[in-house]
Formats: structure tokens, sequence, C-alpha cells
């Protein structure tokens, strides 16, 4: 094959693979690799195409070949980056993406590829910069534009956000993500203006494919809530809870058996017979929970604290149990990775944690990891970090149910789409988390956030001498901050504490009965008012 056949060939792979034809994209990279298996490109377009299909070891082995090759070709370090974040391994990521931020300036896709991994990675001001750059690039490119404005909705610039978003709505005005973006953005009290957005919502919505329905549904439900229409607000909330349902694979009896691994393997006994791993002299603060019922706030406050560092809201813990149990499921949490892990060492679990988050951390002893989900881990990493402190945040159980039915989130919490299967899971939580206090109620300190609204200084003076830190007003300024919260909850945190959500489901308590029913018949609620 020729030089100028070979490049034929690798332009008509790189084609295919704008079409997401893979099997196209393989065949050629297989011929020109015959012809010449000196070829880094071929190499490169071949890993991507393993793993596009899923098979991240065969993409890595021809990553890592064609950089031996050509270690300055930056597209295959922007990819092999990728596969060690999904591994885990976000050091080395990270390492490899720093090392190719200056090979790719002038292409806009891989910028925007590498840009989304150091969003992941929770370097949000780095990804910020890299959007730009790929803007620059392709100023007119609405994929790149929605991901710009995203991240600078985590980092509180909403007015900026939502220019970028217009002008990607104005170049494909049927973007559903730029209209559901614009809508947490929303920076105008004009009602005529909002109800403007709305007709447009509905009319895309009458015509929408189903993975865009949910988008356009939470959009115009969060709409009608700042007119305060609230039954439509409802129908529309519901009518996207419904089409997300749909397209996810969930199953609450799975769920249910999750939560009776977790008890099985890891309860009380478990906790009594585990040795304790090495206190290293850190305090790491696990703040935990059910999303969207304060925790980012609480995160926001103690991460404002001079002695403390926020590291946000982490997956080092349940990749490193994941890991360490040798599991090979797709979920990050099984019945057989909770019963495996049980047989390991907590003291090897503790110092795999700490490996995977060393990159991120600072000199200050106290940090946090707010991951809702981790309550589910609560005995195992007491016994795997001795120092560890848990920092439970609760809400009222209808104000709790109403924020997550409400909030369409990316690929977690699928049981929050239904009100049955969304009361459920709040009393196997609610369950979890009693017999975690009654276990060590020592290590876990419950904060309401109702009460966190209503008093911010006092119960932030408890929080922080539970603690053993002393008092700091930076705690009460935390919208200030410029860090990022790369939650559903990033918009309040830039905002001073306020209540206005508290008490919020009344508006809907006809449309909440079937989760209410759910709480009642578990004793959670006693009171017929909720």
């Amino acid at each position: 094959m020729s030089d100028p056949t070979i490049r034929q060939q690798l332009d008509l792979a790189r084609k295919a693979a704008a079409n997401r034809d893979w099997r196209s994209v393989s065949s050629r990279c297989i011929a020109v690799l015959k012809a010449d298996p000196r070829q880094p490109e071929a190499h490169t377009l071949l890993g991507l195409a393993a793993l596009e299909g899923g098979n991240a070891q065969i993409a890595a082995r021809a990553l890592n070949t064609a950089l031996k090759l050509d270690p300055s070709f930056g597209e295959a370090r922007v990819y092999l980056a990728r596969i060690l974040a999904a591994n885990g391994q976000f050091a080395e990521a990270e390492s490899e993406a720093d090392k190719c931020k200056e090979q790719i300036t002038s292409d806009p896709q891989l910028l925007d590829t590498l840009a989304t991994l150091y969003s992941h990675l929770g370097r949000q001001p780095q990804a910020l910069a890299l959007y730009r750059q790929a803007l620059v690039c392709a100023p007119e490119d609405v994929g790149i534009l929605a991901n710009t404005a995203a991240v600078q909705i985590f980092l509180g610039q909403r007015a900026e956000a939502a220019d970028l978003l217009q002008r990607a709505l104005q170049r494909s005005p049927e973007h559903y993500r730029c209209h559901w973006l614009l809508a947490k953005c929303r920076h105008t009290e004009d009602p005529d203006e909002i109800r403007g957005q709305l007709g447009t919502l509905r009319t895309l919505a009458e015509r929408a494919s189903p993975a865009a329905l949910p988008y356009l549904h939470y959009a115009a439900g969060k709409l009608c809530e700042d007119l305060a229409d609230w039954p439509a607000a409802w129908a529309h909330y519901q009518a996207g809870a419904g089409a997300q349902r749909q397209r996810l694979n969930y199953r609450s009896d799975e769920e249910a058996g999750i939560f009776d691994a977790v008890r099985e393997h890891l309860g009380d006994q478990w906790y009594r017979n585990q040795a304790a791993g090495q206190d290293d002299g850190e305090t790491p603060v696990f703040i935990v929970g059910l999303p969207r019922t304060g925790s980012t706030l609480v995160e926001q406050i103690l991460g404002s604290h001079p002695q403390v560092q926020a590291l946000g809201e982490l997956v080092q813990w349940p990749l490193a149990v994941k890991q360490l149990a040798g599991s090979r499921d797709a979920a990050l949490i099984s019945r057989d990775s909770i019963a495996a892990v049980a047989g390991c060492s907590a003291a090897t679990l503790g110092q795999r944690y700490r490996q995977s988050i060393a990159h991120l951390r600072n000199h200050q002893r106290c940090f946090t990891d707010k991951l809702p989900g981790n309550f589910l881990y609560l005995p195992l990493i007491a016994r795997a970090l001795p120092g560890a402190r848990f920092v439970h945040v609760t809400r009222h159980p209808m104000d709790a149910g109403f924020a997550i039915y409400k909030q369409l989130f990316a690929e977690a919490y699928p049981w929050s789409y239904d009100l049955q299967e969304l009361g459920e899971y709040y009393v196997q939580y609610r369950q979890l988390m009693q017999q975690w206090q009654a276990l060590m109620p020592e290590r876990i300190y419950t904060l309401d956030y109702d009460q966190l609204v209503a008093d911010p200084e006092g119960q932030t003076r408890a929080l922080l001498d539970w603690l053993g830190l002393p008092f700091a007003s930076d705690c009460l300024q935390f919208h200030r901050s410029e860090r990022a919260a790369a939650t559903a909850s990033a918009a309040q945190v830039r905002e001073p504490i306020h209540a206005r959500s508290s008490g919020r489901w009344q508006k809907f308590s006809t449309q909440l009965q079937p989760y209410r029913d759910v709480l009642a018949r578990a004793g959670i609620l006693t009171d017929p008012a909720g």
C-alpha cells in the first residue's frame, strides 16, 4: 500500500469515525497497519473504535502503541486519559491530560474532549480554559457552547453561561440540552420572557425524541415554578420523570438487594469484628445522605474554613471498593461487590482510597468528600479510615422527596423518577442510617437542613465544634467563594443561605400522595399533614 493510499484510507477512517461507523474504522485501520505497522494515527483510530465498542483494554494497548511510535501524538494521549479516568486512575489520567494540552491546540473536538475530562476530574477552571480555547477554533459549535456554559454554571458565571446558550440556540433552536441549561441559569424576572421560553419548550416537546423529552419537560417545570404556576410545573415534572424512567433499566428489587447485602455483609457484626486500618492523622469528613437535601451547601460551608479542603463529589471511594472487590459489573455497586469487599482488608482499602485522592490533596489535615451515596459504606469507611467523621445531612422527608423528583440527574439515582420507587428508596435509606447511627453514634453528626437555613451561624458553630475546628466567619460567606460546585445544586450555593425551598412540597401535596403513602406505611410520617 503506497503512502497516498495509506493517507486515503486514514481519511476515510476518520470520516467513518465521524459517522460512528466503528466497524469501517477498524477494517480500514487494520488494512493500513498490515501495510505499515508504524502508523500512530491508525493505532489511535483503532483504539478509539475499541473504546467506543466497550473494549477498554484493547483500546489502551492500541493507544500506548501509538504513543511509543510518536510520544507527541496528542490525540492518542487524550483518549488514553479518558480510559484511565474511567478506570478510577484519576492521578494518571490528569498526568496524561497535562502532557497533551499543548499538542492539540488547534483541534476543537479534542480540546472539547479534554476539557470534559478535566471537568469530570473536578478541575473546572482548567476545563473552562480549554473549552474557551475550543470555541476560538470553532465559535459556532453548539456542543462546545453547551459544554462551556455548563462549566460556567458550576463556577457561578450564570449570566455568561446564558449568553452562550442563547447563542447556541440561535444556531440550533431545538438543542434540548441548551434549553435545559438555560432554564437552570435563567437570570430574568420578566414573566413575559419566561412565558415566551415556555411556549418554545412546549412546541419542541410536541415533536421531540424520547431522549429530548426529559430535558424539555424539566426545563419547563423549572420555568413554571418561577411563575408560581404550580399545577403546570407538576405536569411538566411528572412528564419529564415519566419520560426519563422509560429510558432506564432499573429494578427496585435489585436495589433492595443491595441494601440487604450491605446489612448482611457490612453490618454490626462485621464492624465489631473488623480490625481498623492505620490512622494517618488526617480527618476525612464524608458528607452523606440523599441528593438535593443540602449536602452541597454543607460542603461549601466547611470548604470555606481555612483549615478544611473541599474535594467535592468524588467517586473514588466506591471505585476503590469495586476494584478491591475485583468486580467486573458495569454498575458501581452490586451485591457481589459488597460481599467480596467484606472479606478484604479494611487497611488495604483505606490505603487505596488515600492513593486515589493524593493528587487532589493539599496540606490541610481536614478534607471533605461529598458523595451522598457513601452512606451505604459507613462502617466500611469507619474501619478503613479511623480518622473519618460523617456528617449526615437530612431534610424534611417531603421536601427531600419533591426536590429529588423535580431534578433531572445525569446517570445517577435511577430510583428518583417514580414516586413509589422514590419512596421505597427513601425508606431503605432512612432505616439504614438509623442502624449506622446506633452502631457508631460518636462518628456521625446529623445536620438538619431546615435548622441550618433558619440559624446558619448557630448550626455552623455546632458543626465546627464537633469537628474540633474553631469558628471562622468565612464559613457564612461561602457564596463568595470561587470554588466550583459540580452538582445539581451548583446555582443555589452561589447565593446566601435562604429558606425559599423549605416547605415547597406543600404546593404539590396532592400530587405527592403516592410517595407520602409509602413513607406513612413505614412509620416515617405520622402526621397526616406530612
